[in-house]
């Protein structure tokens, strides 16, 4: 049986955190012992999930707290069991993981990529990255990214196009396909029957930008005074985003659900898909409206890897008029043909999956 341990940070409702609950709801019982390393005290969204097949989770206090600490324990984590694989998702705090598996003997050692989003935050920061930087270069084995941008910005340019694998985020293509016995249920639920609704899924925080779709909502609404902003998601932006609407007299028009576990029967409800996110790495809620058939409104910010059939639209965040008429005037056609066009592209969780346990079964 071959040991992986997975260090994604957290185990929430989010993109990163789904690619790492997949890798272990994938692996089969009887080859693989899946374990996880997190930075929460509380009990991720997906842990009970993976506790039932028979993972085991960790948890660490995030590394910025006490750099030396988090060796100390993170080398004895990998010393109590041998790990065959170690494939750590946090970004530049991957560094230190790469170290410590390299010094306790795993073999494979892989860094994953998720995020293209860039660093402001002063020298310090910078130098911080560009040490962990060395040591994922130095110390890895593998480099993943979930898109190029991502790939780019945690490995650099050259190495990325000398040793960079582009494994693209997949979703259960199946479960996300357009269907009307779900639109009508979710918009029943709602009390949105005849409504147009702009849809939105994401953590609530400044990254994924929903402050900007509040901001259009009286605009658009002078267009389409039937619309309404629906919103799936929690996090850090929660209470801005209430005061914003509150500010703005939104409160009929703009629904806030929280973190939902049937995010697919809400993007049958929705008739446009709205994402002004400020950068992404691999957002895998892209590929789910895209598979619902959903017209997608996305920032110049979003990487171009996501833009695999005619839904979408790419709009830079300075033209606020174009996004407005964009759209009002989206519009639902044929959604349930594009399923089938994004499993021919191989962006459905198995196909992603068995990319990566093929990186677990090399031999090195």
């Amino acid at each position: 049986m071959k040991h992986i341990l997975q260090v994604p940070a957290h185990l929430f409702t989010g993109g990163v955190e789904k690619v790492a609950k997949d890798i272990g709801m994938y692996a089969d019982r009887d080859k693989y012992q899946v374990d996880y390393i997190v930075f929460d005290k509380e009990k991720g969204d997906y842990e009970p999930d993976l506790l039932a097949h028979g993972c085991r989770v960790f948890r660490l206090q995030e590394p910025s707290y006490d750099y030396g600490k988090f060796i100390r324990e993170l080398t004895q984590i990998m010393s109590e069991t041998q790990y065959d694989i170690v494939h750590a998702h946090t970004m530049f705090n991957i560094g230190w993981i790469m170290m410590v598996a390299k010094r306790m003997g795993i073999p494979v050692r892989v860094a994953h990529a998720h995020s293209a989003l860039k660093n402001n935050k002063g020298l310090k920061k910078k130098c911080y990255e560009l040490v962990m930087r060395h040591l994922i270069i130095k110390y890895a084995t593998d480099f993943v990214a979930c898109g190029e941008k991502a790939g780019v910005r945690l490995y650099g340019e050259r190495i990325y196009k000398q040793k960079g694998n582009l494994i693209l985020n997949g979703i259960d293509i199946g479960s996300f396909r357009f269907n009307s016995a779900n639109r009508n249920k979710i918009r029943s639920q709602l009390e949105i029957k005849n409504r147009f609704v702009i849809g939105h899924a994401g953590h609530l925080a400044a990254v994924k930008n929903q402050k900007y779709l509040i901001e259009l909502m009286p605009e658009i609404l002078k267009q389409r005074p039937d619309a309404i902003l629906l919103l799936l998601g929690d996090g850090s932006d929660k209470q801005m985003l209430k005061d914003l609407i509150g500010k703005k007299k939104l409160q009929n028009y703009v629904i806030m659900t929280g973190n939902v576990s049937n995010v697919h029967e809400y993007l049958s409800a929705m008739d446009v898909f709205a994402f002004p996110s400020l950068f992404e790495g691999m957002p895998l809620s892209i590929l789910e409206a895209q598979a619902n058939g959903l017209p997608c409104i996305l920032s110049t910010g979003v990487p171009k890897d996501v833009r695999l059939t005619d839904l979408v639209v790419p709009l830079k965040l300075n033209d606020k008029t174009t996004w407005i008429n964009m759209i009002c005037k989206a519009k639902r056609a044929y959604p349930e043909k594009y399923s089938e066009i994004l499993y021919q592209l191989g962006v459905d969780v198995n196909s992603a999956m068995k990319k990566i346990y093929a990186i677990y079964e090399r031999t090195i």
